[in-house]
């Protein structure tokens, strides 16, 4: 079994209450050990977050809600992370997008490789991902069918994600999300008629949007597209 881990969730709990860097990188140790017993894990990947992403260039308030957050961390917070990437063989720093893409994208490899793997994080956003999961916070494994994986996907597109401070659709919740979506097992076709109803002619450029910033990579550079032709046929169902 290969674990598949995102970094960067790691960090913020070893940082939790902790005075030093030093505290913290035995706090990191031990999270990180305890997850590979835990899942019984054989060997591992994990991903940090580069100081770059595509996304803020796409919309610069991507993730504008943490300002205050980034500013509470303590002053060591880049250099532990920087040890952790330098000592930790299996560790690398995302490129120009962000260690939930990274994540993905093993995990996609692996499953073409046939390889047993499971993804860690406590991030609701890698549920677009089919297969095993682990919360390193819970301590709960979970599986993840590929029929709610992409139903979760396509609700996140109208929902939005505040967590991220993408926008989605006004108004849309939970329950108006399943009222979309349970009209037609096509979420594709039901998600392009909602954005035409709110945005109009404006509501492909929207989807497409929201649809970058929502997207997790599955291969390098795997942007998020939908074919005009097919917006245009979907909403006209």
């Amino acid at each position: 079994m290969i674990a598949i881990i995102d970094g960067d969730v790691l960090l913020y709990m070893s940082i939790w209450n902790m005075e030093t860097k030093e505290e913290a990188r035995e706090r990191f140790d031990e999270i990180f050990q305890n997850i590979l017993e835990g899942v019984f894990a054989t060997d591992y990947v994990m991903a940090l977050g580069g100081p770059d992403n595509f996304r803020v260039d796409l919309y610069p308030d991507y993730k504008g809600n943490r300002v205050k957050s980034k500013s509470t961390r303590p002053d060591w917070f880049l250099d532990l992370k920087s040890d952790i990437e330098s000592e930790y063989d299996g560790c690398v720093f995302s490129d120009n997008c962000e260690a939930d893409d990274l994540v993905r994208i093993w995990a996609t490899e692996c499953d073409a490789a046939d390889m047993k793997r499971i993804v860690v994080s406590v991030d609701k956003d890698l549920d677009c991902i089919s297969g095993l999961h682990y919360n390193p916070r819970k301590g709960l494994i979970y599986d993840v069918e590929q029929e709610d994986a992409n139903y979760f996907y396509w609700k996140q597109i109208l929902m939005g994600d505040s967590t991220d401070n993408i926008p989605g659709l006004p108004g849309i919740g939970t329950k108006k999300a399943d009222a979309i979506l349970a009209h037609n097992i096509k979420y594709k076709d039901s998600v392009c008629r909602a954005y035409h109803n709110q945005y109009g002619e404006d509501g492909y450029n929207y989807l497409i949007t929201n649809g970058r910033l929502i997207h997790i990579w599955r291969h390098i550079n795997d942007h998020f597209v939908l074919d005009r032709k097919y917006y245009d046929n979907a909403i006209k169902g």
